[in-house]
């Protein structure tokens, strides 16, 4: 059984691994990382265990796994995802809003069962190749703002047309 791979980062966590290792207060910044050596070197490795990713496709489904250690994030069959959708999601924040592009694969609940970031994925493009083979494609980019609950699966993925079904009824009432 042949198994396809994709390695990536998680860019989120390079924030707080920076603050970690910055300080604030300190007069001499290589002091520090000299002082401190057997603590940085660590927190950079535990770091590298738990941001660095894979997403390996086969014939069975798709899992989500730590690079370095033997740990699966998160596995789902093919019978399991009704299809996969590209989307723009849209956060909004004190400094503006950031567009990330994802692709997110939607169980038959209509609800997100895993969420992949494009950016930094390596090999993304065969892999796509791969799930076309097994899975459905939403034809419409979806593009969404602020979807605390539903990029995670807490909430329902809200398609184009169902905004529209809403429009309508409220304008009946």
């Amino acid at each position: 059984m042949k198994e396809f791979k994709s390695i990536g980062i998680n860019l989120d966590m390079l924030g707080g691994l920076l603050i970690l290792l910055l300080p604030l207060y300190i007069d001499s910044v290589l002091d520090f990382f000299i002082q401190n050596l057997n603590i940085i070197i660590p927190c950079v490795i535990l770091y590298a265990m738990c941001c660095i990713t894979s997403v390996k496709v086969n014939r069975e489904g798709i899992k989500k796994e730590l690079y370095l250690a033997p740990i699966t994030l998160k596995k789902k069959t093919w019978r399991e995802i009704k299809h996969y959708a590209h989307v723009t999601e849209k956060w909004s924040g004190q400094y503006g809003t950031q567009k990330i592009e994802v692709l997110w694969f939607i169980d038959f609940n209509d609800k997100v069962c895993l969420r992949i970031q494009k950016k930094t994925r390596k090999n993304l493009d065969k892999i796509l190749e791969i799930i076309d083979k097994f899975e459905d494609k939403y034809e419409i980019k979806l593009e969404i703002k602020d979807p605390y609950f539903m990029a995670y699966g807490y909430s329902k993925v809200k398609y184009p047309n169902e905004k529209l079904d809403e429009q309508k009824e409220s304008e009946n009432k």
